[in-house]
């Protein structure tokens, strides 16, 4: 039995890499008759840092509706009438992989940064997360100037 491409997420941070991983999720959802859906984490930084419940202070709800409609008005743009958008509160990863267990999708497809070193190190990456934890596969974008800067960085 073979599995189809019908649903592809496509998170996005408003990046070059994740406007490249748009654009290549449009070309295979062209390619296999899929849908896209876009989705945008808007980052809980208290949440994030394992702060217990009690020390959470969550911002006003009019600023929580004001981050969301700007979020989506993004996404939206990127969207085009070709793919569906959301965008969710808490940690990107996490989230990322809930999400593509919700919606029941068959890849996600996201742009990677390339960072490498002391960088990643510290800061990690969400796409290594995302492939670690998803239960479908993870196709990683990156743009050609991040190609082009660890090649840089390999020369040295």
């Amino acid at each position: 039995m073979t599995h189809g491409i019908t649903r592809i997420l496509v998170p996005s941070d408003f990046s070059e890499s994740s406007d490249a991983a748009i654009e290549y999720a449009r070309m295979l959802a062209h390619r296999f008759g899929a849908t896209v859906h876009l989705l945008h984490v808007l980052h809980e930084p208290l949440l994030a840092e394992g702060l217990a419940a009690e020390a959470f202070i969550n911002e006003p709800p009019a600023i929580r509706a004001g981050l969301v409609e700007e979020a989506k008005a993004h996404l939206n743009e990127r969207a085009s009438g070709t793919a569906s958008a959301d965008v969710v509160f808490g940690q990107a990863a996490p989230a990322i992989v809930e999400c593509a267990a919700r919606l029941d999708v068959d890849l996600i497809v996201m742009g990677s940064r390339g960072r490498t070193g002391l960088a990643h190190l510290l800061l990690g990456s969400v796409a290594e997360a995302v492939a670690r934890t998803a239960l479908c596969p993870v196709l990683t974008v990156r743009t050609q100037r991040a190609l082009a800067r660890t090649h840089a960085n390999a020369s040295r």
